[in-house]
């Protein structure tokens, strides 16, 4: 379909705001992430939604813009219902003519201007847009689109420009591994307990929130500065020293008490936790349908991971970022990262 306009794709999360801009050729134009720590109150969002247009130097009315949330599932609300309600009213005070993606299953997926009543097809739908854009994209590729962020893992099979998933509510995701909740940030070490492997030994970790991933991937050099937004457990600062301080308490160790080389070596430990992890989820979702898919697609913050876990499976890896059109690189990766915001704003230009 050609629009008149270009689009703006958005992904309100609970933690953070991303938004991607296409003009009306598909082409990336910016891409952006902002911190929003959405359960302290509605302003956080409205916040968010000025700066970007501020930053932008556009008025709401110069693009179109289509919305995906999860961020209905912060405990400022009583229920999704209530959740998605109020984004939607924030929303359209700022952006009047903005419409919500929403996906069912057997009706495939739309756009709506008006949210009520329709919570269940609007809430948490991110990860439905984001392998519906790859499953057109990629018309020809059994796969698992892997899409690993700041907090959450989200497994989608796709196959022949089919969404296959494991459920369409988070409580039926999460049953049935879709849905993991470990990212690259935000989770705290502990959640990947209560025992690690390390120094050739099994040992307890600290069921305290001493650490996050951030600090792990952080320490292994592996986080950009850009998606490494979240506050630190501490409250305290994101060097190299402080990070290695926080998750050496996790094992009952002052940081002084060994060099830094002991402090990678816990790091590396921590990921090969959560790569066992995301692994296992793989392969539960891989289990569900009766042909193998042979690709990973990997997408989000942690992105980096998934060629990782491809190759210890034995699959091929893609990069959601190629099917991206930008004239930069770095806008093709950004994209990658914001990818559910990329998508809608694609699957509206189609």
């Amino acid at each position: 379909m050609t629009r008149s306009k270009p689009v703006i794709g958005w992904d309100i999360g609970g933690a953070h705001v991303k938004a991607v801009m296409l003009d009306t050729q598909s082409q990336v134009l910016n891409v952006s992430q902002q911190a929003c720590a959405l359960w302290k109150g509605l302003p956080r969002l409205e916040e968010a939604i000025k700066h970007l247009l501020h930053d932008w130097q556009l008025s709401a009315d110069e693009c179109d813009h289509v919305i995906t949330m999860t961020g209905e599932l912060v405990d400022l609300f009583e229920n999704r219902a209530q959740g998605v309600q109020a984004i939607a009213e924030t929303v359209h005070r700022y952006l009047p003519a903005a419409r919500f993606y929403q996906a069912t299953k057997g009706s495939g997926m739309t756009f709506t201007d008006n949210v009520t009543g329709q919570a269940e097809t609007i809430a948490s739908m991110n990860w439905h847009a984001s392998a519906q854009c790859l499953a057109m994209a990629l018309p020809d590729t059994a796969m698992v689109v892997v899409d690993i962020g700041s907090t959450t893992c989200d497994l989608t099979r796709c196959q022949q420009q089919q969404v296959l998933p494991s459920g369409w509510t988070d409580a039926e995701r999460m049953r049935q591994s879709g849905l993991c909740y470990t990212g690259v940030v935000r989770t705290p070490l502990m959640a990947l307990g209560p025992f690690i492997e390390w120094q050739g030994a099994q040992r307890h970790i600290a069921a305290e929130y001493f650490a996050t991933t951030a600090d792990v991937y952080r320490i292994l050099g592996e986080l950009p500065a850009s998606d490494d937004l979240a506050d630190t457990a501490d409250g305290q600062g994101k060097s190299l020293l402080e990070s290695m301080r926080r998750i050496a308490r996790m094992v009952g160790h002052d940081v002084e008490s060994a060099e830094d080389n002991l402090w990678q070596s816990l790091a590396q430990a921590f990921k090969a936790a959560q790569l066992t992890l995301i692994k296992h989820s793989i392969q539960a979702v891989i289990a569900q349908g009766q042909d193998l898919p042979q690709t990973l697609v990997g997408l989000g913050a942690g992105s980096f991971l998934v060629s990782q876990l491809a190759g210890e499976l034995g699959m091929k890896y893609y990069a959601a970022s190629a099917v991206v059109e930008a004239a930069e690189a770095s806008l093709k990766k950004d994209a990658e990262v914001c990818f559910p915001a990329y998508a809608v704003a694609r699957l509206w230009q189609q």
